[in-house]
């Protein structure tokens, strides 16, 4: 499994985004009924009854039908406040499939690190035991003290408990990132390595940042739920104005037929729809603030991620392939120095702490530089 996979994995399985999906074809159902221009259905009344007189009776039907009309803007009012919270919901959508994918590429990068550091640890005990093992010889030739063999005894049980410190590390990390994907215990991850180009074009501040706040779902979901909350807002403010009903009654009156025409008008003398106002007011001011909030926190993180992502690059470049190859090649030459009685133990032992020290060093420059670059696309907005 690559990382492609194991984003397509996790954009296809998280139970987040279910939840997500479904909010969002609640909001779309929501905006077919809100576009109905009628949203009350047409009222029918019957009655019926005897006339009674002296010495006759009759008996007399009447029929009748009205429709409320809303004539002052409330249906385009009342969709587009629909429609924008469709597009609110989508945007959450989509910044949560951002986010997802952020935390697959980080949790990749923490597991390939993990597994690079096993096999160090495994390198590591290899070392320690050729150290032993010359530690051994060497005494035996009357060329080493008891105490070199005991120090090299006790580096290699050292390196024995790195190896199985770092085992347990490269399970906790795989199983993070089996949550995280949904991935079948057999899976297993195929790690590439990180390459950085010669010549890579310079990040810019100002278009990073025009980029973010132009293409963050997030901050389009502030804006929508901001554009919903006006909608909201005039549709409360006409809903307070009245809308009529029309219709028409049929009535049989003795043997005359009688079609009359009605309009019946809400008088709105006590309730002016205050409460709506005043909450729909409320959630536009809210939501004012909300997106003005987003887009700093957006500027704020763009920033910080930028020079995260520089930093990391720079200490990627300063560990090179080339560096790592000298460092081993260098504690080969040691070892092999050592068993020729070149050099001391603690000599030995410096250089292979230091050569060991260094690959970790690097294994952490690219595990950081990996998370820098997925927080970078994240805080853009930016999906693979």
């Amino acid at each position: 499994m690559t990382l492609e996979q194991a984003v397509a994995l996790a954009l296809d399985r998280s139970p987040v985004l279910v939840s997500l999906q479904a909010e969002v074809a609640r909001a779309q159902a929501q905006a077919q009924g809100d576009s109905r221009f009628f949203q009350s259905n047409p009222e029918l009344s019957a009655a019926a009854g005897p006339r009674l007189r002296e010495g006759t009776h009759s008996l007399e039907l009447g029929l009748g039908i009205n429709q409320r009309v809303e004539l002052f803007g409330q249906p385009s009012a009342r969709k587009a406040a629909a429609q924008a919270l469709v597009a609110a919901s989508e945007a959450r959508l989509r910044a949560r499939r951002v986010e997802l994918v952020a935390e697959v590429r980080t949790a990749f990068a923490r597991a390939r690190a993990a597994a690079q550091e096993v096999l160090i640890a495994e390198d590591a005990r290899t070392l320690a035991t050729e150290a032993l093992s010359a530690a051994e010889e060497r005494l035996e030739a009357g060329a080493a003290s008891r105490l070199e063999v005991n120090t090299a005894r006790v580096e290699s049980g050292r390196a024995a408990r790195e190896s199985n410190r770092a085992r347990r590390q490269h399970a906790a990390a795989l199983s993070e990132l089996s949550l995280l994907v949904g991935l079948d215990e057999t899976a297993e991850p195929q790690f590439q390595d990180t390459y950085l180009p010669d010549s890579a074009p310079a990040l810019s501040l100002p278009a990073l940042l025009e980029q973010a706040l132009r293409d963050r779902a997030d901050i389009q979901a502030a804006r929508a739920e901001l554009e919903a909350s006006q909608a909201q807002q005039r549709l409360s403010q006409r809903e307070a104005l009245p809308s009529p009903r029309l219709g028409a009654t049929y009535s049989r009156e003795e043997d005359a037929h009688i079609v009359q025409g009605t309009l019946a008008i809400d008088l709105p003398t006590f309730n002016r729809n205050q409460a709506a106002r005043g909450s729909t007011a409320a959630q536009v001011t809210e939501a004012t603030r909300t997106l003005e909030a987003v887009e700093r926190m957006a500027r704020a993180e763009v920033r910080l991620a930028l020079v995260r992502y520089q930093t990391a690059e720079d200490s990627l470049r300063i560990f090179g392939e080339d560096a790592q190859k000298a460092l081993q090649e260098n504690l080969t030459l040691a070892t092999e120095g050592y068993r020729a009685g070149k050099m001391d133990f603690l000599e030995l032992l410096v250089i292979r702490r230091e050569t060991l020290e260094a690959r970790r060093d690097h294994i952490e420059a690219i595990e950081e530089f990996d998370t820098a670059r997925a927080q970078l696309q994240r805080v853009i907005g930016s999906l693979p």
